[in-house]
């Protein structure tokens, strides 16, 4: 069999096992996120769970979380969501803490403030109002929002009473409570005025209930089951159930899915039992044991998420080494496994584009993936501004700033002001936030060294001197790390603050 044929059939391999898995290959989408959502939590551990499911499914938008009082104070659970997002590089969704409600904590406050989602050091929470939060993110947002409520209404009913005419652009609200009928839980108990008034205003309200009678564990089979998925939100799940301060809860059966509900609903509401308490009100539940036992396959496809949901060609993105050149082959697995398959899937394009391994546009991938990260979005979402100009070899980083971002000359979403001083800086233009980033000096410095020297035992634009710069740009693409990289800000916007020790 010939090497072609050979490499043919493992294509049809990959292909065919896309497709047995649900991949419609064939099928055209747009790659945009399905739900637009805010999210609502307490600080509790199944608001941990849920959190990762939505930030970690593509078809997922999350615009923002703010925090309410319950498992955890207000302020705790904004600490909490904020080293959460920080942990994934999702410092561009914007934390708003609630007001205190003045009620005796929960029993369960002091195993809610073990925990920790995320490192907390050199931690500066937003001073953001969580009402003032919800105003602005859902006045910005050209679509309508489903706003996640993992504790209490009481941040959605301050929004509401301040802007009434909000209402209007929430397509429903989906709210966990352990009794819709009669309403009682914790999540009621906590404010039941700004419950009722929620439930009174005509958004649709979804409230979820797990089944008492069929209820599903997150225990040691549960994490099994989500321990093969690959990514770091699924990592995290069984990392922080299996060795923190929710082992003792797993390992005794009191851990069990509650909130969690929420994110299963969003996708598989075929799996709940639906009626109607009000006329924009429905209570729903896991209809049965069967229903509850399939939830856990629901959730493992939430984390999962879509095969490759960047791809408008591909079903799966080529990672076998045997199909890349000789020289790439053995960066392949260390490269993704550092950084990734969304900067190795945008860096192999960039360079196939760019015509050679070029230094600045394997740069170029690593700001855009950045900039995506931090916003957390897909691609073609995003306005770049490029300040690499249009002349060699800083301009480079154009193809690579195109390729991960989608932001492309064809859509109009990419400029190149050539009135400034040229250097590797770009900023990213999202739903009225810009964020800026540059490549550091230090960087830049080691770039311009290793380029010279090449020149030096090469000559300039010679053959041999193109073969130094592709072992450069191979050897950055492995080992330069994307989050230590650049120089952050966001301008004039109320995100997150940029951790210190990436503006070194």
């Amino acid at each position: 069999m010939s090497r072609f044929t050979t490499l043919l059939m493992r294509r049809f391999r990959t292909v065919r096992t896309c497709w047995l898995a649900g991949c419609l290959c064939a099928a055209a989408h747009s790659g945009k996120a399905r739900f637009h959502v805010l999210i609502d939590t307490d600080g509790a551990a199944d608001d941990l769970r849920t959190i990762c499911m939505l930030l970690g499914n593509r078809e997922v938008e999350v615009l923002s979380v703010t925090a309410s009082e319950g498992a955890l104070t207000p302020a705790g659970a904004a600490r909490q969501a904020t080293a959460l997002l920080r942990h994934f590089h999702h410092e561009g969704i914007p934390v708003g803490t609630g007001r205190l409600l003045g009620v005796p904590p929960p029993a369960w406050r002091s195993h809610s403030e073990a925990a920790c989602w995320g490192d907390t050091a050199c931690l500066t929470v937003s001073p953001q109002q969580a009402a003032d939060l919800l105003v602005r993110t859902i006045e910005n947002e050209d679509e309508r929002v489903t706003v996640v409520c993992l504790g209490t209404l009481t941040n959605l009913h301050d929004a509401l009473e301040g802007r009434p005419e909000l209402k209007e652009r929430i397509e429903r609200v989906i709210w966990y409570s352990r009794s819709a009928q009669p309403l009682q839980g914790a999540n009621y108990d906590a404010d039941p005025v700004s419950a009722g008034r929620v439930l009174a205003s005509g958004i649709p309200v979804r409230i979820i209930s797990a089944n008492r009678q069929h209820p599903l564990p997150v225990d040691g089979a549960y994490l099994e089951a989500i321990s093969g998925i690959e990514g770091e939100y699924a990592r995290h799940i069984v990392r922080m159930h299996g060795n923190g301060a929710y082992r003792p809860a797993v390992a005794s059966g009191h851990m069990q899915a509650w909130d969690d509900w929420t994110a299963v609903y969003l996708f598989a509401p075929e799996l709940f039992d639906s009626v109607a308490v009000a006329p924009a009100v429905s209570a729903h539940r896991p209809a049965d044991a069967p229903s509850v036992a399939r939830a856990t396959d629901a959730i493992v496809r939430i984390l999962t998420g879509r095969p490759d949901s960047e791809s408008r060609v591909f079903c799966g993105f080529p990672e076998d080494p045997g199909l890349y050149a000789g020289d790439v082959a053995p960066a392949v697995r260390d490269a993704i496994a550092r950084h990734g398959r969304s900067e190795w899937r945008a860096g192999v394009l960039a360079n196939e584009l760019h015509g050679h391994l070029g230094i600045y546009a394997i740069v170029g991938v690593k700001m855009g993936i950045r900039a995506r990260e931090y916003f957390n979005i897909g691609v073609d979402d995003i306005e770049v501004t490029s300040y690499a100009g249009l002349q060699p070899p800083v301009s480079c980083l154009n193809d690579g700033l195109q390729v991960s971002t989608g932001a492309t000359l064809g859509h109009g979403l990419i400029r190149v002001p050539t009135d400034r001083d040229v250097r590797p800086e770009a900023t990213f233009a999202f739903k009225g936030r810009t964020l800026r980033l540059k490549l550091k000096p230090a960087y830049a410095q080691q770039i311009r060294r290793d380029v010279e020297e090449g020149i030096r035992l090469h000559g300039n634009l010679t053959e041999a001197y193109w073969m130094h710069v592709r072992t450069l740009a191979l050897r950055y693409w492995q080992t330069f790390d994307r989050h230590e990289l650049f120089e952050m800000q966001e301008d004039g916007t109320s995100g997150l603050p940029v951790q210190p020790s990436l503006m070194e």
